[in-house]
């Protein structure tokens, strides 16, 4: 798996009844990691100044600081010592406003999303959330349903912050090459996100861009192709790794111009940069939590590049929430699962059995604020 949201080497989920017994309490005692989100919990104090947001929906995703070689586990709400699942994606509705905060624009009802702060991680999968900062809040419109909005702060600003800072070498590269060739490692869900913007960004005037997408799953690739990539290239790890790098290059007539890598770990990237073109850039997630050897005489000899992409921004989360609400763009392929079902989840995308991305739905989400 390519995706730095499931990687099969780095990612295994504790089964249910190995965790009840490191912690000492039976099956039937803990229930599922989120057993205890539920309408019987104590509704938090809406905080000074601050906002309380009921959560209806919050994407399965993974923290690069909590990609572990030997597992990854979930919180538990109201256990000790346990590691947990980042709520970075998180889509619901305010359940109530301070009213200290001054020209407050807030009702409760109104449909909102969060901007991913790093206090988010320890409180994203309960189902209220005290924010302080009433600026971390996205008001949604009305016609943007509250599932795919979920998948907007994390997966999809990761992506939208990659495909806008490739933009501008790709326009330089325009200027002087008859097609600019970008390739995209991993077909999860950043990749598809990646795929879906860069063909909303770049639009239907970029006829000399050619977007590629390379994984190693053949389902993930058939999903590709369904976004409407039909440049798809099959990195076998079971063949020899010249062959992988001899077919890549006969795909893209030659070599890759830009690469976006969330994976870069040493062996995408020494593959990355076994393809890439004079001048090109390589764009990294670093999620890979292993270290890469690279030769910094080559990258200069070939004046390549390797560039980090950038956290996403609050007016970069806008302007993904305006495109998506006018229809401009599309999410790409995504389930919906109960939040009570977490712990299956959790392991189906560790064994990579999802394919697109997993949004958890709480109990609390009705029609009304789906639509």
């Amino acid at each position: 798996m390519l995706d730095n949201e499931l990687n099969r080497n780095e990612v295994q989920v504790m089964k249910r009844e190995n965790m009840s017994q490191q912690l000492g309490m039976s099956s039937s005692q803990m229930g599922g990691p989120f057993a205890e989100v539920s309408s019987t919990m104590a509704v938090p104090e809406t905080p000074k100044g601050g906002i309380l947001v009921k959560v209806c929906y919050a994407g399965a995703c993974y923290n690069e600081g909590q990609m572990k070689k030997r597992g990854v586990r979930p919180r538990f709400p109201g256990i000790r010592d346990t590691s947990l699942y980042p709520g970075y994606e998180i889509a619901g509705v305010i359940h109530d406003v301070c009213n200290t905060i001054p020209n407050c624009n807030y009702t409760p009802g109104d449909k909102v999303i969060l901007f991913p702060e790093d206090s988010l991680a320890s409180s994203g999968y309960a189902e209220y959330i005290p924010v302080q900062d009433a600026g971390c809040i996205l008001q949604l419109p009305q016609n943007l349903g509250l599932d795919v909005a979920a998948m907007l702060p994390g997966g999809a600003l990761t992506a939208y912050a990659a495909v806008t800072c490739a933009k501008p070498h790709v326009e330089k590269l325009q200027k002087v090459k008859s097609c600019v060739n970008v390739l995209i490692v991993g077909a999860g869900g950043l990749g598809l996100w990646s795929l879906r913007i860069a063909q909303y960004i770049m639009g239907p005037n970029c006829s000399n861009v050619k977007l590629f997408v390379a994984d190693n799953s053949i389902d993930k690739l058939l999903t590709a192709q369904d976004h409407e990539c039909y440049d798809i290239i099959h990195w076998n790890e079971e063949d020899h790794e010249e062959y992988i790098v001899e077919r890549t290059l006969d795909a893209c007539r030659g070599g890759v111009d830009i690469i976006i890598d969330f994976v870069s770990s040493p062996r995408t990237m020494s593959r990355s940069l076994k393809v890439l073109n004079r001048e090109g850039l390589i764009l990294v997630g670093g999620n890979s939590m292993t270290e890469v050897s690279i030769s910094l005489n080559a990258l200069a000899a070939k004046q390549q590049s390797i560039v980090g992409i950038p956290k996403g921004n609050l007016n970069q989360l806008q302007e993904l929430v305006d495109a998506v609400s006018r229809g401009e763009l599309r999410a790409p392929l995504y389930n919906i699962f109960n939040v009570e079902d977490a712990n299956q989840v959790y392991e189906d995308l560790s064994e990579c059995r999802i394919t697109g991305r997993a949004i958890f739905k709480f109990a609390n989400s009705t029609s009304s604020v789906d639509n």
